[in-house]
């Protein structure tokens, strides 16, 4: 196969993963959504077994994943095409980060090798090394080359706006572990946002089309899943107590103009429409990540600064009237220390619709006040029951000691 196609299967795998499984496990467990029926009414007290969520863990190696795309890695750069070998780094840093969220230690190093068994490296090791990779990345693209033009079903090859995705990730990543490693986490994650996505034109999307192949992922469920999941209990209430303008983007009302959890589904007409290009790594979630660094940092003025641009990014997104959100003069004025905190923790949580972002950032803030299940939300997935199978080194359910919790989650909510 060719380095382009590999780059399609690449980006294809990226919207499987980011816009799939793993974002409707997300959404239930942070109830944005609801499981209402079947094995997803299971899911949603958080009853979840290594067969569940298969496909997701074995997508980050097969099919576009890893194997595919250090093969155009390998291409791109023999033909000293690096920018189009630092686009593909970044979905290889997107991919990886994300599975190890979920699943914690994870084969990486030995995944794509000669290596038949190959070994579980330390979440905190494969954090690291997707550092130095984004780091290459960006590199990359400032080097010659082609990069891949129109193949590229988001930027058209545009290196800017890969830079500041890079960016964005690498601040994404310092935040996953905040809760272990404190102000440095925090003054990496602020370096790195200060670089990232500056507005919603360089917003990452999983792009999707009207044509039955190539419809939104979470429309396609709805449509051969029917009633299997609905809207969530705590994000419903929240939208309709603040009046967000959102809410009709998000939800279809249950009876006309009333929207109530568990009867309203997605909307035919935003999130659940078969072209709706569902947001990965967004222009709102850089500066809510700059709004959390600069408060951890002692900085509310920059934080509540920082908030009001992710709003802004928000109601330009919606198409919603400046200060549709929130205050010209402030992300409100008037709120300091934890009010402050809860504010830019709860708006990051409504602007994060149906991204697998809410899992980790309620793992690691506790926030929003989600009251959850009897037995207490899990902090991350199973192994797959395959790779277990196959790989000496995949410990079995029950034996491992962080089948509940990862590394990056010392304190995990109550």
């Amino acid at each position: 196969a060719t380095v382009d196609q590999l780059f399609i299967g690449a980006q294809v795998v990226s919207y499987f993963l980011g816009a799939g499984g793993l974002s409707r496990i997300a959404a239930i467990w942070t109830q944005q959504m609801a499981g209402t029926d079947r094995q997803f009414a299971t899911f949603d007290t958080y009853t979840i077994t290594d067969a569940d969520f298969e496909d997701e863990f074995n997508a980050l190696y097969t099919q576009g994943g890893l194997i595919d795309i250090r093969n155009a890695i390998a291409q791109a750069e023999a033909a000293n095409r690096l920018p189009y070998a630092g686009i593909l780094k970044i979905h290889e840093a997107y991919l990886v980060g994300l599975i190890s969220s979920f699943y914690g230690d994870i084969p990486y190093r030995e995944a794509v090798s000669d290596v038949a068994a190959p070994a579980l490296d330390d979440q905190a090791q494969v954090y690291a090394d997707l550092q130095l990779l984004l780091d290459a990345a960006i590199a990359d693209l400032g080097g010659a080359g082609a990069g891949p033009g129109a193949l590229d079903l988001n930027f058209q090859g545009n290196a800017a706006r890969w830079i500041a995705v890079a960016n964005t990730l690498k601040a994404r990543y310092q935040m996953h572990w905040a809760e272990v490693n404190g102000a440095a986490s925090y003054t990496a994650a602020r370096a790195a946002a200060l670089l990232g996505i500056q507005a919603n034109a360089g917003t990452w999307k999983a792009r999707f089309g009207a044509s039955a192949t190539e419809t939104n992922l979470w429309t396609q469920f709805l449509v051969d899943r029917s009633g299997y999941v609905s809207s969530g209990d705590f994000l419903v209430p929240l939208m309709v107590a603040n009046n967000d303008p959102r809410i009709g983007s998000y939800y279809s009302p249950a009876t006309p103009g009333v929207f109530t959890a568990r009867q309203s589904l997605l909307s035919a007409t935003g999130f659940g429409a078969a072209a709706f290009d569902i947001p990965l790594v967004s222009c709102a979630e850089n500066y809510f990540i700059l709004a959390e660094a600069e408060f951890r940092l002692a900085n509310e003025i920059a934080a509540r600064a920082a908030a009001r641009s992710a709003e802004a990014c928000e109601e330009a997104a919606y198409t919603l009237a400046a200060d549709a959100l929130g205050s010209a003069t402030g992300f409100p004025v008037t709120l300091t220390g934890a009010a402050l905190f809860d504010e830019i923790m709860e708006q990051k949580y409504i602007a994060m619709f149906l991204n697998t972002e809410t899992f980790n950032d309620y793992k690691r803030t506790c926030r929003p006040g989600i009251v959850q299940r009897a037995g207490g939300m899990p902090g991350r997935l199973f192994y797959a029951s395959q790779e277990r199978a196959s790989n000496p080194n995949v410990p079995n359910t029950g034996v491992d000691p962080n089948d509940k919790y990862n590394d990056n989650d010392p304190a995990p909510c109550p």
